[in-house]
């Protein structure tokens, strides 16, 4: 993980497999968070190349999007348009461009990837059962999305076979159903931040007896 400094963007990553409450949870942050900080929220699902394309999403804002941010530069890069004639899958989109604000939350599947977590100042993994994230998801996107699910869990687990990306986590949280408690431990954690001005990983200043 980085070091979050308040020169630059505090970056919260908030990973975990499909139908775990990631859209959910950025929501409530972005919420909480807006009324004293700038906050923009950026989802992997505008990267990712169809439905076979998780590899292809997590490169992209690995190599032309994140880094940028964490830098405190504005990004310009194409997203991936899912209502797209070109394919059954979508096809390219718009240009846009993203400048950096005081917090960033990056939400989706592959957020929490290897090439990313250097730039990620908190990692947030939520852990769901299955059966729960199917039902949800299939709640949230009906017929779109059944006759895709297993092609997408495919490309998770094998992603997660080759980066444990759980076990890199700072913040693990777990529910069968949407949880205000999880939220709230998420939304104490970043506002302690926002706060010290340093990162999880960063200790705490050293205490000097009187001389």
């Amino acid at each position: 993980m980085s070091r979050y400094c308040s020169a630059r963007p505090l970056i919260i990553g908030i990973d975990g497999r499909s139908g775990s409450g990631k859209t959910v949870l950025s929501k409530v942050l972005a919420e909480s968070l807006s009324a004293n900080h700038e906050v923009t929220v950026l989802r992997l699902e505008d990267f990712y190349h169809g439905w076979d394309g998780l590899t292809a999403g997590i490169e992209k804002f690995s190599q032309d999007v994140l880094p940028a941010l964490a830098a405190g530069e504005t990004a310009t890069y194409q997203i991936w348009d899912w209502n797209s004639p070109d394919t059954s899958d979508g096809g390219p989109g718009p240009v846009v461009t993203t400048r950096p604000t005081e917090v960033m939350i990056c939400e989706g599947v592959g957020v929490g990837a290897r090439p990313n977590r250097e730039y990620l100042d908190v990692l947030i993994w939520l852990r769901v059962p299955d059966k729960v994230r199917y039902k949800r998801a299939m709640g949230r996107d009906g017929e779109t999305y059944r006759a895709h699910w297993d092609r997408w869990a495919a490309q998770e687990r094998a992603m997660l076979d080759q980066d444990q990306i759980y076990d890199a986590a700072d913040l693990v949280l777990v529910a069968n159903e949407p949880d205000e408690r999880h939220h709230t431990s998420a939304l104490a954690v970043v506002q302690a931040m926002l706060a010290s001005g340093r990162s999880l990983e960063d200790p705490a200043p050293a205490e000097h007896p009187d001389s």
